[in-house]
């Protein structure tokens, strides 16, 4: 990312010096870290888009089906509420004594493919909700881990195209696990496929920050305790900045916009639109919203670096997301579907291109990055706890699902008005 013309505290602080003035990350290790990111969502988004729907219909009574899957889907949110920030806590007390992160990449796989074995087996709720927060407790571990890499290893001067790639990485994995969970014919065997999947990808991630750690010369790498001295994280770093307060409502509103269109987009294509093959829609409907996102990220974030401005692509983000999500309220057929989920892809990408870069900039101290970044993941998870209560009443209302996506687009206007007061993002 380039430097702004105005510092923000990430940059003029001391303890963030370091990581702001490190040598830049080859596309090697922004490649790698992008990988990490696509195992994870594909982990996550590959049941919660088809797998999970698909399960629940064959285990709940007639008519429970959007109350069970509300629940499930709820529980394994909580959980990831709890982790994330511990993820990020734990991670950050590894890297000040051993000089890495990976310990709690390491833990935190094993947990989440346990949990998708569980639900390979799983053939009832209770056992559906077990395996989920599994997953949901494990995967944060690698998730908080790869986003605090970027605060610890990236310049600030690449924080927007590495932030933005952290970006294409989530939208890869959505695609990629809900083209999986369609291969395999919505079946429980996507879970075994993920929990394959999953560990090859992440060991990329795992071999290239080992070399990067290792090029201390150029003070990239974490610092140590002195010498015979305890590595100590004062309570008092954990203080947020008012931006970082900002900058968490901000992303927690956009993603609760996209829990929104998320949780109960299989049954609407069924009920609404009357889609023949549901899960074939999904992914078509993924497919068209992410791409574009991606495509539309990548170059968002190098255009924030070459002009130094987040604030502008977040409001046009947020702005286009509103207007995809009251298409989509208004949408009866596959082909509004599909012009709705278009504007969505563009205003996601938007957003997600500068997302990483506007809350990286608002930290003030690297040594509790991680844990930082770990509370503003609970922005990502929170909402799938938030959407469910919000939507399920709506749903079975009467005014339904125009309703839901509708209440969806002003949350959007109120995440677009979260910029004004964010001052020390350009």
């Amino acid at each position: 990312m380039a430097s702004p013309a105005a510092a923000t505290p990430a940059e003029t602080s001391p303890a963030a010096a370091t990581p702001a003035d490190a040598r830049p990350v080859g596309a090697g290790w922004i490649l790698a870290l992008t990988l990490g990111v696509v195992a994870v969502f594909a982990s996550w988004f590959g049941p919660l888009q088809i797998l999970l729907p698909a399960q629940v219909d064959l285990v709940s009574a007639p008519g429970t089906r959007e109350g069970q899957l509300a629940l499930i889907v709820g529980i394994g949110a909580a959980v990831s509420l709890v982790a994330t920030p511990i993820w990020g806590l734990i991670s950050d007390r590894i890297r000040v004594r051993l000089g890495t992160r990976m310990p709690v990449v390491y833990a935190g796989t094993a947990i989440g493919v346990v949990g998708q074995v569980v639900l390979f087996t799983a053939d009832s709720g209770p056992a559906m909700i077990a395996g989920w927060g599994l997953v949901q407790l494990g995967f944060n571990g690698p998730f908080a881990v790869l986003a605090a890499l970027i605060a610890d290893r990236v310049p600030t001067a690449q924080r927007g195209i590495a932030g933005s790639m952290f970006g294409v990485g989530q939208i890869v994995g959505v695609i990629g696990g809900t083209v999986i969970a369609e291969a395999v014919g919505s079946g429980p065997l996507g879970y075994l496929v993920l929990a394959v999947l999953t560990p090859v990808l992440l060991v990329a991630i795992v071999v290239a920050d080992r070399g990067r750690a290792t090029a201390k010369s150029d003070g990239a790498g974490p610092r140590q305790p002195a010498a015979g001295k305890r590595a100590v994280i004062s309570v008092r770093r954990f203080q947020p900045t008012r931006d970082y307060a900002w900058a968490w409502l901000l992303r927690f509103l956009m993603n609760l916009t996209n829990a929104i269109l998320l949780l109960y987009l299989y049954y609407f294509l069924d009920e609404v639109v009357g889609a023949t093959d549901v899960a074939g829609s999904v992914l078509m409907v993924t497919v068209i919203t992410l791409i574009l996102s991606a495509v539309c990220a990548g170059a968002t974030g190098a255009a924030s670096d070459r002009l130094t401005r987040r604030r502008v692509f977040a409001l046009a983000g947020a702005l286009s997301t509103a207007v995809g999500l009251l298409l989509l309220a208004a949408a009866t057929t596959i082909p509004l579907v599909m012009i709705a989920a278009a504007v969505l892809g563009l205003g996601w990408g938007l957003f997600i291109g500068v997302d990483m870069a506007i809350i990286t900039s608002t930290l003030a101290d690297d040594t509790t990055s991680g844990t930082l970044l770990g509370v503003a993941n609970i922005a990502n998870s929170l909402p799938q706890v938030v959407a469910p209560a919000l939507a399920a009443p709506l749903v079975v209302s009467a005014a339904g699902y125009p309703a839901l996506y509708g209440v969806g687009a002003a949350i959007a206007v109120v995440a677009a008005l979260c910029l004004i007061p964010l001052r020390s993002v350009r």
